[in-house]
């Protein structure tokens, strides 16, 4: 397994193939950021933050380079274009001040000299390449980039795997790498944990595809060729058969009767505490279940909320049965990522969002509204969207129900036996064998 611990997304896809293989194979993970030294690591991770709750246009910009503009900045002598060189610039400017705070030590000790002169005053002067640095910095993206592939290519060829699944593009991409120089023979399946195709996650090496939904097919995803394969997000077991409302509140001591709204921020808790004061504000019966995930700081502001608003608010803990309060709650209001998402659909309740970060959540959002079980909607109008929904039982009900039917709850299942398939197809690889 490779995936990516940026968000925690990735992560809980793996996890979910993981278990639904358990049972059938031996399974390693790779998380692409142990490639890196952990310090540094975590400076793009603060630098990532930034970009996206502080700049959200720049991480559009960012995300929706035209198609082919990643090849280029990897593969191409020319360079990107100018757009893209002012984009890496402010980005540049911002992790210089996070790079500031690295500690020393730990593994690849090297990364704290490349991350510094990565992110050198090395300004774009507007009319050339040559002259300003430019030229410098992008072969230095590009060195790296070939010496993270190298860093990955012993941590695979260790475990000899008989497949390679990936549910990030940038590991993905490089296995692909490897797979096109032949320095790598296992097949590789790349898992797509939103409901659009970002042009980067098309390579060579890649076997098979699988998507979040048949829909995505059908609307021109052929730029990935025949491999592509409709299986939904893989998502945790319990996922596959979730439990009734009544059963569910019954689980978690909720009462039965009472509108139930759940708000999410994903692992890193974005905005949660904002949007449940904003919630708040609006006099309503409806219970609010709050989940700041690993978030420290929204954490205490909902707890200081709870206390002022005891019988409106329920503070929750990072849990492993999202899909109690998914299926306990009527409705979702949340950050729309892919697996949020998919495990939302999968218990039949729409997600109505307060922000979108762009890039891929910008898919997501985009196939909510498409289908009509879900939206992008502004905080202001928020509380007279959650009460209107809530008001009209019968109206709340018809969009649970397309939820259900749009919901995908064997993702997991589907995948892990596509890679047991293709391991079979070859024969067992002796230990430290390409």
């Amino acid at each position: 397994m490779l995936t990516s611990g940026l968000g925690l997304g990735h992560v809980r896809a793996a996890q979910a193939v993981e278990r639904a293989l358990q049972e059938s194979a031996v399974i390693h993970t790779i998380d692409f950021w142990s490639l890196i030294n952990p310090g540094v690591a975590q400076a793009i991770h603060e630098t990532y933050l930034s970009l996206v709750q502080n700049f959200p246009e720049l991480h559009e910009r960012l995300y929706r380079l035209d198609e082919h503009t990643w090849r280029q900045i990897l593969e191409s002598e020319s360079g990107p274009p100018r757009a893209v060189l002012e984009v890496l610039e402010l980005i540049s400017r911002i992790a210089a001040e996070k790079a500031e705070g690295v500690p020393r030590g730990g593994k690849y000790t090297s990364d704290r000299m490349l991350l510094s002169l990565l992110c050198a005053a090395l300004p774009y002067d507007g009319d050339s390449l040559a002259g300003n640095g430019v030229r410098a910095r992008l072969a230095l993206l590009k060195w790296t980039w070939l010496r993270l592939i190298r860093r990955l290519e012993p941590a695979i060829k260790r475990f000899a795997p008989n497949a390679i699944i990936s549910t990030q593009m940038i590991p993905a991409a490089m296995a692909s790498y490897l797979k096109q120089r032949g320095k790598l023979k296992a097949p590789l399946i790349g898992v797509m944990t939103d409901f659009g195709v970002h042009d980067f996650w098309r390579q060579a090496g890649i076997d098979r595809y699988c998507v979040a939904h048949e829909s995505i097919i059908s609307g021109g995803i052929e730029k990935l060729g025949d491999a592509v394969v409709a299986t939904g997000v893989p998502l945790m077991p319990a996922f596959a058969a979730p439990v009734s409302q009544p059963e569910a509140r019954f689980a978690l001591n909720l009462p039965q009767e009472q509108p139930i709204v759940l708000v999410l921020g994903g692992g890193l808790g974005l905005s949660v505490d904002a949007t449940v004061t904003t919630l708040l504000r609006y006099p309503c019966g409806a219970l609010i279940l709050a989940m700041p995930g690993k978030n420290v700081a929204a954490r205490k502001a909902l707890e200081q909320l709870g206390a002022q608003h005891p019988k409106r608010l329920i503070v929750c803990d990072w849990t492993e049965r999202m899909d109690l309060y998914l299926r306990a709650a009527d409705l979702i209001v949340g950050k729309p990522g892919g697996i949020s998402v998919a495990e939302a659909l999968a218990c039949g309740r729409p997600l109505l969002a307060t922000r979108s970060l762009g890039g891929q959540e910008g898919f997501n959002v985009h196939f909510l509204e498409r289908n009509q079980v879900g939206a992008l909607v502004p905080e202001r109008e928020l509380p007279a969207r959650v009460h209107a929904l809530l008001s009209n039982r019968n109206t709340l009900r018809e969009i649970q129900e397309r939820a259900w039917l749009l919901g995908r709850r064997t993702g997991a299942a589907k995948i892990a036996q596509m890679a047991l398939q293709l391991a079979a197809a070859r024969p067992p690889l002796a230990l430290g064998t390409p």
